[in-house]
């Protein structure tokens, strides 16, 4: 782990284990929590950041990770560590296009307890 990345964002996993071992491929929830737009000149990053906490008693480990399909022009972080049930972990979307036009996504953050997803919709 990069532990400079994850004090940056102040989470650190509680366990240590394989993400895609645990909670199987990134795939979309059954509801969408809602969408992000971001629409932003070519090559320049636009950011999004949005707040999220464990609904649950305790500590969480998540994995936020993107859908199969998902354009690389998308990127997350943090990617996993744990949420926190009093308090927000804040997680920042960035969209830097490479190419002309539109890119939609999903955006899929999880737990063993919960799946949230986020619809993404980018463009020029």
């Amino acid at each position: 782990e990069n532990w400079r990345q994850l004090a940056k964002f102040g989470v650190e996993r509680v366990a240590d284990f394989d993400y895609d071992e645990e909670f199987g491929a990134v795939a979309v929830g059954d509801e969408i929590e809602g969408t992000i737009e971001i629409k932003t000149a070519l090559n320049r990053v636009e950011t999004h950041t949005m707040g999220l906490r464990n609904p649950y008693m305790g500590f969480a480990d998540f994995r936020a990770a993107f859908v199969e399909g998902t354009s690389s022009d998308w990127t997350i972080e943090p990617s996993e560590g744990s949420l926190m049930q009093r308090e927000d972990t804040e997680f920042v979307v960035k969209f830097r296009p490479s190419s002309p036009g539109s890119s939609e996504g999903y955006l899929v953050i999880e737990t063993e307890d919960f799946k949230k997803t986020w619809k993404l919709i980018g463009s020029t």
